[in-house]
């Protein structure tokens, strides 16, 4: 009985620890610190968001940073949209 009470929690560790990595590759949350921000990745999709706000203003404004990244400026607010070239694997 012991040894099947075991298991069960064992596996029950397992997959949380499984979900966390999978759910970690897709979504972070930095709220300490000097400039707190959120990391968003679209299950299924080559689209990812970084958004981080702060005391520092940056204006107001939209840059192309490269072919697949959108920076963009809103007072206290700012980000980078981007969507990763086909074939890459993260």
């Amino acid at each position: 009985m012991r040894n099947t009470i075991t298991i069960i929690i064992e596996a029950a560790q397992a997959l949380n620890a499984g979900f966390r990595d999978v759910l970690s590759r897709h979504f972070l949350c930095s709220i300490g610190g000097s400039m707190p921000g959120l990391y968003v990745r679209l299950p299924f999709t080559r689209l990812s968001a970084w958004v981080e706000w702060g005391i520092p203003g940056a204006g107001l404004g939209l840059v192309r940073s490269s072919d697949h990244d959108v920076e963009f400026f809103l007072g206290t607010v700012r980000g980078v949209l981007s969507a990763e070239p086909k074939g890459f694997t993260a």
